[in-house]
């Protein structure tokens, strides 16, 4: 079946159709504002209809920097139709020809002249020495910004690039941090506002070399930027692939809302393919329509999934698996292919061998040009629903994208073979998710099974690998909630981990409780950095050992389950990050 299912998904992929919708959501993205998000997700809404799906609709949510979902606050919307920077008469920075020479949620600068002081040359920086003036530095814009805090410059002026493949000396790199927390992300409404403009190396180098040549003073800049920050809205995208039973829904996601075509247009703009490619089928009767339904969802990363699952919980019980889609058009090789990434361990799903074993076929199919691999990963973006929490089993398909946050991630780097391969995939788990039942669970066991001897238990040991077997039984459990009969997959499930045994033996049972009052990854925004050192809404340890804590677990069993996952536990234990929880109001002690 997943030879043919592969075969005629190939067939139906429309390569022109999928590069002009990438393209035309970039146009849009690249500018990176609330305007031009909002037309972005005009587009993606109307291809999911011209391609048939049912209820394409936008699901806006508040963009006022104060609404809060789960542990995280939303943004203030910002437009920013112009912003420029010059020495002299020659122009280092104009956001109409390159958008990222404007510091996303920069600050609105009436048209300011001042000289330029070098803000990494200097030490303590107090007002005195940047009042007035423009503050040059060569490492990222916010970490300039964090150390102008109490100070009034005019902007912060930056020339970072850092490693970016497919870069040149005309790269300029994206700034997408500017708020005041821990991350950087988002921009609320408490945060301190402040222009900031982004400079290529090649304009860089050549401020540089003025200000070198004068001594290190006297230069000047002149700069504007015309931009607003502001209480507004921003909005999910939406579509349905109606299956037989209504009240069950595979979802395919990815975020919008960022400046780069491979990331994240290659994403959305594969995933509405496969869906535009599933409707086709179904219609013309090439394929039988799914029992289940198939749900497009184009979100802002994070944010917009945790807005949605907010605005539509009647869909969120809908759903049963996910897979989130996030750079998908690189030119892969060997030591640089695309990734399964699985997890968390404590939420199983079948979805991962599927997923895996799909992705491995394609490679074997295509196997000098696309080149995939599986790994355990926390989730921490859009796939955060799998947190149990929330309970939905879900996986994230991406790669490592060219020309990473800079104005170098543009169509002309996205891959024609990756995209077409990807589309596949994507399009062929989710109908393979969608009608699964006996028949087709039993043809995938063999190889889901050897799925889960290569991919998930080879290498491992000890903790390790006994978790891993741990939740590959569960992950063959998973079947039952599809409806699928015990004894077709009893068997290889009881070969993994017998039912009911605990996932780790020998767990401590005495220790300290925690629980937790939210899902997702923790920001712990609310709190002042001085309580926030050493977290991290990113950090592998902290959310593998968030996704553990339900209350039933003392904090040495959780310790020892957050080890054996993600490698690690900080020396001091988990201890402090649970009590930083509880004082941000997102943990109690049970």
């Amino acid at each position: 079946m997943i030879e043919s299912l592969i075969d005629t998904l190939a067939a139906a992929h429309e390569p022109r159709r999928h590069r002009e919708l990438l393209t035309a959501l970039w146009e849009q993205e690249r500018w990176f504002d609330t305007p031009h998000q909002r037309r972005a997700a005009e587009i993606a809404r109307d291809a999911l209809a011209e391609g048939g799906l049912a209820e394409a609709a936008l699901v806006g949510y508040a963009a006022d920097g104060r609404t809060r979902w789960q542990d995280w606050t939303t943004h203030l919307a910002w437009d920013c139709p112009a912003g420029w920077l010059r020495l002299g008469e020659a122009v280092l920075a104009d956001r109409t020809v390159c958008p990222q020479s404007v510091v996303y949620w920069s600050g609105p600068l009436a048209e300011s002249s001042g000289e330029v002081v070098d803000g990494d040359a200097l030490g303590a920086i107090g007002p005195e020495e940047v009042r007035g003036r423009f503050v040059l530095t060569g490492r990222p814009p916010r970490e300039m910004k964090e150390r102008l805090s109490g100070c009034r410059p005019v902007a912060v002026v930056s020339d970072y690039l850092g490693t970016v493949r497919g870069a040149d000396e005309d790269t300029t790199k994206w700034c997408n941090t500017w708020a005041d927390g821990r991350d950087g992300w988002y921009f609320r409404a408490a945060d301190r506002v402040l222009p900031g403009f982004c400079l290529s190396p090649r304009q860089g180098l050549r401020l540089r070399a003025a200000m070198a040549a004068a001594g290190g003073g006297g230069v000047r800049l002149t700069g504007r930027c015309d931009s607003r920050l502001y209480a507004g809205s921003g909005q999910c995208v939406t579509g349905l692939l109606p299956g037989r039973d209504a009240s069950r829904e595979v979802w395919l996601f990815g975020h919008a809302c960022e400046q780069g075509a491979d990331d994240n247009c290659s994403g959305v703009s594969s995933f509405v393919e496969a869906l535009r490619m599933l409707a086709g089928l179904v219609e013309r009767g090439l394929l039988p329509r799914p029992r289940c339904g198939i749900r497009a969802i184009a979100t802002e990363e994070c944010l917009g999934m945790l807005a949605f699952a907010a605005e539509r919980p009647e869909l969120l019980r809908r759903a049963m698996t996910g897979m989130n889609v996030d750079c998908v058009s690189d030119a892969t090789v060997p030591d640089r292919p695309f990734v399964v990434h699985y997890g968390p361990l404590v939420n199983p799903g079948f979805g991962w061998a599927v997923a895996g074993l799909l992705a491995r076929r394609l490679a074997e199919r295509n196997a000098a040009d696309y080149h995939v691999r599986g790994e355990c990963e926390p989730p921490v973006s859009d796939d955060m629903i799998a947190d149990p929490a929330c309970g939905v089993p879900t996986l994230w398909l991406g790669g490592s994208p060219p020309g990473y946050h800079s104005s170098a991630d543009v169509p002309a780097a996205c891959s024609d073979l990756s995209l077409g391969c990807n589309a596949v995939l994507i399009a062929a788990w989710a109908y393979a998710m969608a009608d699964l039942d006996d028949r087709l669970a039993a043809g995938l066991m063999p190889a889901a099974r050897q799925w889960i001897e290569c991919d998930m238990l080879a290498g491992a040991a000890g903790d390790a690998l006994r978790l891993r077997q741990w939740a590959a039984g569960g992950m063959i459990r998973d079947l039952g909630r599809w409806g699928v009969s015990p004894s077709v997959y009893g068997p290889a499930a009881e070969a993994c981990c017998p039912a009911g045994a605990p996932p780790l033996p020998d767990l401590p049972t005495a220790g300290p409780r925690y629980a937790r009052t939210t899902w997702g990854t923790c920001t712990l925004e609310t709190l002042g950095p001085e309580r926030t050192a050493g977290f991290s809404r990113w950090s592998r340890w902290q959310n593998t050992a968030t996704f553990w804590t339900d209350g039933r677990r003392p904090l040495p069993a959780v310790e020892r389950l957050t080890a054996a996952e993600a490698g690690q536990v900080p020396k001091a234990g988990l201890g402090p990050l649970f009590e930083a929880m509880v004082e941000a109001d997102i943990a109690r002690r049970v």
